[in-house]
């Protein structure tokens, strides 16, 4: 028995030291949903030009992912403070975050290029109605000349 009972102390311990994320941390896979949220959020606030009207702004926006997530600021503060100190697993997470910023671009510009196509179509089928006298339009022709007005 004396001979297992340091057998069994090394292996408590082991399981102890066993590497992961600590659970008072957001782990990974939340962070990057957390991250995209903040990025786009931060992305917006860049187009407001009012300085004192985007932080009012940012602070409802952060909030809102904030709540939408079930955190606070200072345990998202607390997370990426473990994160800076842990590099490696911070790069992983954001790598994971562009790829999701890249298939949201993709899925945006598809969007908006069947939006356009579909407002083609619909303007195309739209009966053009005169309300003045005839104008033939020549892009190449500079001339004002007021016969054809």
């Amino acid at each position: 028995m004396n001979r297992f009972l340091p057998i069994i102390i090394f292996f408590i311990l082991l399981q102890g030291c066993k590497p992961g994320i600590p659970k008072e941390i957001i782990q990974p896979s939340e962070m990057e949903k957390i991250l995209f949220d903040i990025h786009l959020v931060d992305g917006y606030i860049t187009t407001i030009t009012n300085q004192d009207t985007a932080k009012i702004i940012a602070s409802s926006y952060y909030n809102g992912i904030y709540k939408k997530y079930g955190i606070d600021s200072a345990f998202y503060n607390k997370s990426m403070n473990y994160y800076y100190s842990h590099p490696v697993i911070l790069n992983e997470i954001y790598t994971n975050v562009e790829k999701t910023f890249t298939l949201e671009t993709e899925k945006f510009n598809k969007n908006n290029i069947n939006d356009a196509k579909n407002s083609l179509l619909i303007i195309s089928n739209l009966p053009l109605v005169s309300l003045g006298p005839k104008i033939e339009f020549n892009p190449f022709d500079i001339s004002l000349s007021s016969s054809r007005l």
